[in-house]
């Protein structure tokens, strides 16, 4: 909160640009208040839908969530500072979650050190004062990966409720739709089942999402808009960059259908998994092609070791609830990097950062136990 406070009132740190919509929503807010690319999508879908407002951006129903809430805010008269208080109480409410897993996990202290690595990382803080999804939906993955917890310890009603808490997360951006399987699959693991039985009902909540999605038009429109396959046969590591490019072979002639994807797949999985890798790299190093050189090697300095520790805490703490669910979070995300592109900016590493520094704490204190061991 203190950080988003600094931020505002510093607008030239972390300075973005790319803003595109109507310029008097920029010069009647306060400067801290942050633009990006996609925030005309915001502003002009709450307008719309808080004052009928129609000022030629189309209402987006992938992210009708934050439009309702940038709706709220203004019809509440907040304005879109509102909307940065909104997310910065909800960054204080994921960062709790976060502390209570890691102490269910491990203890206060374990707890403590994964909500600093949290709370002590600027970006999200800046990421509060942005008026784009990424600040909600960060936090709604630690919200959510707290609640697929304590589904577990009460009445059957919770499991409803849970998922009805994740279907207005997924309202908030399209990457909250995975947290739906990544439930399912979590709930069947942490059952008493066979691995086998285990093993089946992943495999038919995986097969439901999909059957769900392959049928839903508004997921295929998606698909269609974002191209991954098209991205895959360019060798694309980052959105729309030239840079880090792979050389793929020749794509083929139908290159959209879905079969023709997967034979590309099979018949080329050295290139495709290349690819993939280099995407996983990309999002893990937190380097980009238009950051300068000591920008990326502060980056590799920071998320490397975090990364390397994340590791190290999930194979410390896999067999437990909250180490599996920050697992199968962290997975699922970076599946869905390296299946796609990475963005611009490395909002997509941010989304499972919290869960990631939970591993690490893991990892950390693990550590701290065994040096204080030998030290006596």
């Amino acid at each position: 909160m203190i950080q988003t406070a600094g931020f505002l009132c510093l607008p030239s740190v972390f300075a973005a640009g790319g803003y595109r919509g109507p310029e008097h929503w920029r010069e009647e807010t306060p400067a801290g208040v942050r633009f990006s690319g996609d925030s005309d999508r915001y502003i002009c879908g709450g307008a719309k839908l808080a004052h009928g407002i129609d000022e030629g951006v189309p209402l987006s129903y992938s992210y009708i969530g934050y439009i309702g809430i940038v709706a709220a805010s203004l019809k509440a008269g907040g304005g879109l500072l509102g909307v940065v208080a909104v997310q910065a109480l909800a960054g204080c409410m994921g960062l709790l979650c976060i502390m209570k897993i890691g102490e269910r996990l491990g203890g206060t202290w374990l707890g403590g050190v994964a909500g600093a690595i949290y709370a002590l990382n600027p970006e999200f803080a800046v990421w509060h004062c942005f008026i784009m999804t990424e600040s909600l939906y960060i936090s709604g993955v630690c919200v959510a990966c707290f609640l697929l917890l304590w589904a577990r310890e009460g009445r059957k009603w919770r499991y409803v409720a849970v998922l009805l808490a994740l279907v207005a997360v997924a309202t908030l951006r399209p990457h909250g739709w995975f947290l739906l399987p990544i439930a399912g699959c979590f709930w069947c693991l942490e059952t008493a089942w066979a691995p086998l039985r285990k093993a089946v009902a992943c495999g038919v909540v995986l097969l439901l999402f999909v059957g769900v999605v392959a049928g839903a038009g508004c997921f295929r429109q998606r698909m269609g808009q974002e191209s991954p396959a098209m991205r895959m046969y360019r060798g694309e590591v980052v959105w729309e960059e030239e840079v880090w490019r792979v050389e793929m072979p020749p794509p083929p002639e139908d290159g959209t259908a879905p079969m023709a994807i997967v034979g590309y797949i099979v018949r080329h999985p050295v290139a495709c998994t290349w690819l993939a890798a280099k995407r996983l790299m990309v999002m893990f190093f937190r380097v980009r092609p238009s950051y300068s050189p000591v920008h990326n090697l502060f980056c590799i300095g920071i998320y490397v070791p975090l990364a390397l520790l994340g590791l190290a805490g999930a194979l410390l703490a896999w067999r437990k609830p909250e180490g599996m669910a920050a697992i199968l979070l962290v997975g699922v995300h970076a599946l869905v990097v390296a299946l796609t592109f990475n963005d611009n900016d490395g909002r997509f590493t941010l989304y499972i950062t919290p869960e990631l520094g939970l591993l690490a704490a893991v990892a950390l204190i693990w550590l701290a136990i065994r040096i204080k061991r030998v030290s006596h």
